[in-house]
């Protein structure tokens, strides 16, 4: 059998087969049933800061989007950030990590656009083990119209500055989710990087 074990920028995975930050990562039970099922990693739903959870959209949280003949072309997830306790899901986290150590665990992360709080979160979130995290400058719904996610990802200067604060205030590795909703996604790749992306 072919080894199919993974490296991707330090973080390590039996597979390269992962979850994307989506409704099946939101919680332990969810997470658990992944790695029972053979996935290589995943990337845990987008966690805020403390404080009131995010009231989520109800009802339908997918839509479709179909071309002139009705066919597919694809799926448009309208879900916010998680709804949930940001303590819960540090709790359950650090209980994944700890109950499966050679799976990639790697925490999305969305806050205001103040060191302060990128500061708290990501010491709270290297204490669980989490093998890196997932600087969510990307979503254009429901979190831009608060400053934050693809509000972040379309000014390049911003995703240097906050790139390079959680660098200075972590070890583990981060990786930057930028918003495909930008004319040249060059511009904002290099502000990633020149603040410390791995």
């Amino acid at each position: 059998m072919a080894d199919l074990t993974t490296d991707f920028i330090g973080i390590k995975s039996p597979n390269p087969f992962w979850l994307a930050s989506a409704p099946p990562t939101d919680k332990e039970y969810n997470v658990r049933r992944a790695y029972e099922a053979g996935w290589g990693g995943v990337v845990w739903k987008t966690l805020g800061e403390e404080g009131p959870p995010v009231v989520n959209v109800s009802g339908p949280r997918y839509g479709a989007i179909h071309g002139p003949d009705r066919t597919l072309l694809g799926l448009n997830n309208i879900e916010l950030i998680t709804d949930r306790p940001l303590e819960v899901n540090l709790r359950e986290i650090k209980s994944v990590k700890r109950d499966y150590p050679d799976r990639a665990l790697v925490v999305s992360l969305m806050v205001p656009c103040e060191q302060g709080p990128w500061e708290k979160i990501m010491r709270a979130v290297e204490d669980t083990g989490a093998d890196g995290v997932e600087l969510n400058f990307g979503c254009p719904h429901g979190m831009a119209e608060r400053g934050m996610g693809s509000a972040v990802g379309q000014v390049p200067e911003y995703i240097e500055i906050f790139t390079r604060w959680v660098k200075a205030a972590i070890r583990m590795p981060v990786i930057v989710k930028l918003t495909p909703n930008i004319t040249d996604i060059r511009y904002p790749a290099r502000a990633a990087h020149a603040g410390g992306a791995d």
